[in-house]
């Protein structure tokens, strides 16, 4: 059985959960939401290439990391990510409720590539795999940006990395997406984020 891409599983279950529009389209405009086959819904012979693409590509780059970093005892990385349904309504209706509260439209989800630090203490099955973080994006300068509705003001859109500078690297002194590392350090202070992750990975199974 071909090797399912975590990533891009996911991307597609949240897309037709969200049912959510182009970048370029009128988010002002009325979207009705219904049960009908979302219009990024994939063919399974779309599916079957992405998922060989993966195999032959990336996955090969990534297992073979996996293996060097732990010294060949788990030669796999992560290849799926479970995330429950009802965690995952619940997450959108915490967003709406958030950009409500600020008069912001919330206009997507935008989901970065990560991975838990080597020396992640809560669950040492984990350290040094790939794993996904979601932030709520809102219309910046016309461009769907990840924000933070949790500090924004009313109206007024903060894009995320503001935030996230401040737990950055102290040794590339700029904001990358592996800078996410930084909210799991034991040394810096906690700063309550709207972002999510707590996926479940397989493997480890």
């Amino acid at each position: 059985m071909k090797t399912l891409n975590g990533f891009s599983l996911l991307f597609i279950f949240l897309m037709i959960v969200v049912s959510s529009c182009k970048t370029e389209c009128n988010h002002h405009e009325h979207i009705k939401i219904d049960n009908s086959r979302p219009s990024n819904a994939i063919t399974y012979n779309e599916m079957a290439r992405m998922f060989h693409q993966y195999d032959i590509g990336q996955k090969k780059v990534l297992d073979a990391y996996r293996k060097r970093f732990s010294n060949g005892k788990d030669s796999i990385e992560t290849i799926a990510h479970f995330y429950e349904i009802h965690q995952l309504k619940q997450y959108i209706a915490y967003l709406e409720k958030l950009s409500k509260e600020k008069d912001i439209e919330l206009t997507g989800i935008q989901i970065f590539s990560a991975a838990y630090p080597e020396n992640y203490k809560l669950d040492t099955t984990l350290s040094g795999r790939q794993s996904l973080i979601f932030m709520p994006t809102a219309n910046i300068n016309g461009k769907n940006t990840a924000y933070e509705p949790l500090y924004s003001k009313k109206g007024q859109p903060i894009p995320f990395t503001k935030f996230l500078n401040k737990f950055s690297s102290r040794e590339t002194k700029q904001v990358m997406r592996a800078s996410f590392f930084s909210f799991f350090s034991e040394n810096e202070d906690e700063l309550e984020s709207s972002g999510t992750n707590r996926l479940k990975p397989s493997p480890p199974m």
